[in-house]
C-alpha cells in the first residue's frame, strides 16, 4: 500500500481534463519534498516520520454509513471512502439551473465549467499532499448555483471514512455565480481506526453580489490525520461567511484563505475546535485583501485539555492599493488542564496606508472564580466546567445566521464536551 505508479495506474479512468491534472499532479508529487518544520508555514507540525503507506483507492458502498439528513437540506450527497455512492434531495434543483453532483460526473458532463475551475484556487503543485491530492482523487461534489438563483435550504455532503489504512481526498468545488445565494456543508465523520489519511480541498468561488455560507464539520475518529485546503475567491460586493467546526482526528491540520479580489468584498471567517488526550490540532488561516473596500472578520476559539496541543496563526494581508480595507483578527483559546497547551500567533501585513486593522490573541485557564460561583449554587464541578466551556464557545455560534448550521454546530459540540467532560 503506497502511492506509487501501479497505484495511481490503478485508479478508475479519469474523466475530462481531470487526466492531465492527474499525470502532472502525480509528478509533482514525485519531485516535492515533505512539508519540514524548518518552514514557517509548518512549523509547529512535525510530519518527518509520517508514514505514507496508505490504501490509495477503497471503494465505499454506503453499507454502514450514516444515511445523510435530508430534513431541513436542499440536497445531501455521501461520499464512502473513495466512492460517491448516495445522493438525496429534497428540492428540485435541477428546475432552477442548480448542477449538484460527483465531481469526477462533473468533469464528464460538464468539462469547460470544472476545467476552468479544478485546482485554479489551490494548485496542485502547493504542498506535496495537494499534489498527492491531485495524483489519487476520486469523488468529490461538484456544486454550481446560476447567476441571480437563490437556493433556500442547505446543501450537504458527508464523508465517511471506515477502511482502516486508507486514504480519502474530499474535494469540494463550489462556483456561487453572480448574485447567487446557497449554504453548503461539509461533514467529515468516521469510527474510531488505526490509521487514515483526510487529504481534503474545498475551492469556493464567490461572483459578483453572490452570498456565500460554508460549512466544515470535522468528525474524524481517533487515528485519523487531517490536511486541509479550504480557499475562497470573493467577486465585488461578494459576501462570504464560513465555519470550521473541529473536534475528532489525532493530527488536524487545517488552512483556510479568503481573497478578497475585487472591492467591496465582506469575508466572515468563524471556528471553533475541542482538543482532548493527546490530539494535535493546527489551523491557519489568510486574510488576503487584494481589492479596496473590502472587510474581513476572523474569530476563533478553542478549548483544550489532557495532553492536547493547538496553534492557531493568523495573516492578514493588505496589498498595495487595497485602501479603505477594515480587517479584524482574533483567537481565544481556553486551557482546561495543566498539560494542555495552545499558541495562538497573529500576524499583519500592511501594504496600503488608509485601513483599519487589528488582531487579538489570548490563551488561558478557565477562572476557578466562575467555577466556584456556580458549584455554590450545587452545580457540580463537571457540569460547571460544561457550561463555562459553552458559553466560551456561544460567541461565535451567535454569529451563525443559518438555523440548520448553528443548530449542528451547537449539538457538535455538545457531543464532544459529554465525551471530554
Amino acid at each position: 500500500m503506497t502511492f506509487d505508479r501501479a497505484a495511481l495506474d490503478a485508479l478508475p479512468i479519469a474523466p475530462g481534463s481531470t487526466g492531465a491534472i492527474r499525470e502532472r499532479a502525480f509528478a509533482q508529487f514525485e519531485a516535492l519534498p515533505l512539508p519540514s518544520q524548518e518552514t514557517e508555514e509548518w512549523r509547529y507540525t512535525d510530519l518527518s516520520e509520517f508514514d505514507l503507506d496508505f490504501a490509495a483507492h477503497v471503494p465505499g458502498h454506503g453499507e454502514g454509513a450514516p444515511e445523510p439528513r435530508v430534513q431541513g437540506l436542499a440536497a445531501s450527497l455521501l461520499q464512502h471512502n473513495s466512492s460517491v455512492v448516495m445522493t438525496t434531495s429534497g428540492q428540485d434543483l435541477e428546475a432552477t439551473g442548480v448542477i449538484f453532483c460527483d465531481l469526477d460526473l462533473a468533469a464528464e458532463k460538464y468539462p469547460d465549467l470544472v476545467g476552468k475551475h479544478l485546482h485554479a484556487l489551490v494548485p496542485t503543485d502547493r504542498t506535496l499532499f495537494t499534489a498527492l491530492h491531485g495524483a489519487f482523487r476520486t469523488g468529490g461534489t461538484f456544486l454550481y448555483v446560476p447567476p441571480d438563483v437563490a437556493v433556500e435550504m442547505p446543501l450537504q455532503t458527508l464523508t465517511y471514512l471506515d477502511a482502516d489504512g486508507a486514504a480519502v481526498f474530499p474535494h469540494t468545488l463550489l462556483i456561487a455565480d453572480r448574485g447567487a445565494e446557497v449554504t453548503f456543508i461539509d461533514r467529515y465523520v468516521s469510527p474510531d481506526l488505526g490509521r487514515g489519511l483526510s487529504d481534503a480541498i474545498a475551492e469556493i468561488v464567490v461572483g459578483d453580489g453572490a452570498h456565500v455560507q460554508y460549512a466544515s464539520i470535522q468528525e474524524w475518529g481517533t487515528g485519523v490525520t487531517h490536511l486541509a485546503v479550504q480557499r475562497a475567491r470573493l467577486g465585488r460586493d461578494a459576501d462570504f461567511r464560513s465555519l470550521a467546526v473541529g473536534f475528532g482526528a489525532s493530527l488536524a491540520r487545517a488552512e483556510a484563505e479568503t481573497v478578497l479580489a475585487e472591492p467591496g468584498g465582506f469575508s466572515e471567517m468563524l471556528g471553533v475546535f475541542f482538543a482532548d488526550e493527546t490530539q494535535h490540532f493546527d489551523h491557519r488561516s489568510v486574510q488576503d485583501h487584494a481589492a479596496a473596500n473590502c472587510t474581513s472578520d476572523l474569530l476563533y476559539k478553542g478549548a483544550l485539555r489532557d495532553h492536547s496541543r493547538a496553534v492557531y496563526s493568523g495573516w492578514v494581508h493588505v496589498r498595495p492599493g487595497a485602501q479603505k480595507t477594515n480587517a479584524m483578527q482574533t483567537s481565544r483559546n481556553m486551557v482546561l488542564s495543566e498539560s494542555a497547551k495552545a499558541d495562538a500567533i497573529p500576524n499583519l501585513e500592511i501594504e496600503a496606508n488608509d485601513v483599519r486593522c487589528g488582531h487579538a490573541a489570548s490563551v488561558g485557564p478557565v477562572e476557578e472564580e466562575t467555577l466556584f460561583y456556580l458549584q455554590s449554587r450545587g452545580i457540580p464541578r463537571d457540569e460547571a466546567e460544561r457550561l463555562v466551556v459553552t458559553g466560551f464557545f456561544q460567541e461565535v455560534l451567535d454569529r451563525v445566521a443559518l438555523e440548520e448550521v448553528r443548530t449542528g454546530a451547537e449539538l457538535a459540540i455538545q457531543e464532544e464536551l459529554a465525551k471530554a467532560i
